[in-house]
């Protein structure tokens, strides 16, 4: 599970590329954040849905991503990076569990010095997307796992957004990840839901909607009085 989950994290630099935009009207875009404030801005453990735990282990990583197919190389490329988006200039990363079958949300936003800088990283990879649907991972170990990529169908939010879908079998259980990427102004967040079987699709809206409203505006909700 745990190499299904690192692919999901790493995949979220793939997914917007011909976006569309939110529905509604307009909100104002965030301006390019620091270190600081783009953990300031980063979902925790008291912005999520009742249940999860944060996990605090981020020694796992992930093997070689591959493809026979020339097409899938950029997608390949950024996957085998880590995660670390070129040209951001701060970063911050999250995840979260239930159970060690799932559901396992990872989350992360990287800040871009402009809108047009953010939207270069989506677009870069627009036809790889469209073209590549197959992905073979290889750890160290030299096992193998072919994952299969789609586009999931998701609705708009934020400035742009976009999501995938990527399956793969893992020691004979089904593994699905639903990775969800949004731009708000120059940042880019993602969501990745990742469970054995199917992914609970109401799930990753609720935690992509909280994750889009933080980095809109960090300040906590004001608390009530006991009274009102």
């Amino acid at each position: 599970m745990a190499r299904v989950r690192a692919v999901a994290v790493a995949s979220a630099v793939l997914l917007a590329a011909g976006c569309g935009g939110s529905s509604g009207a307009p909100r104002p875009s965030v301006t390019t954040l620091d270190e600081s404030a783009a953990k300031a801005r980063l979902l925790t453990l008291n912005d999520m849905p009742a249940g999860f735990t944060a996990e605090t282990d981020s020694a796992d990583a992930h093997g070689t991503v591959s493809s026979p197919d020339a097409g899938c190389k950029p997608l390949a490329d950024l996957l085998n990076s880590d995660g670390r988006l070129p040209g951001a200039v701060a970063e911050a990363d999250a995840s979260f569990t239930r159970s060690q079958l799932g559901p396992s949300i990872d989350t992360g936003l990287a800040s871009f010095p402009s809108v047009p800088a953010a939207q270069r990283v989506l677009d870069t990879v627009a036809t790889a997307i469209d073209s590549c649907t197959k992905l073979t991972e290889t750890d160290k170990d030299g096992s193998s796992y072919d994952f299969t990529v789609a586009r999931l169908s998701f609705p708009p939010v934020a400035d742009a957004s976009g999501a995938i879908r990527m399956s793969a079998d893992i020691g004979g259980y089904p593994a699905q990840v639903d990775v969800v990427l949004a731009r708000v102004g120059s940042t880019l967040l993602y969501v990745a839901n990742t469970g054995v079987g199917d992914t609970d699709s109401n799930l990753t809206q609720d935690v992509v909607t909280r994750a889009v409203a933080k980095v809109r505006n960090p300040a906590p909700a004001p608390r009530l009085r006991p009274d009102e």
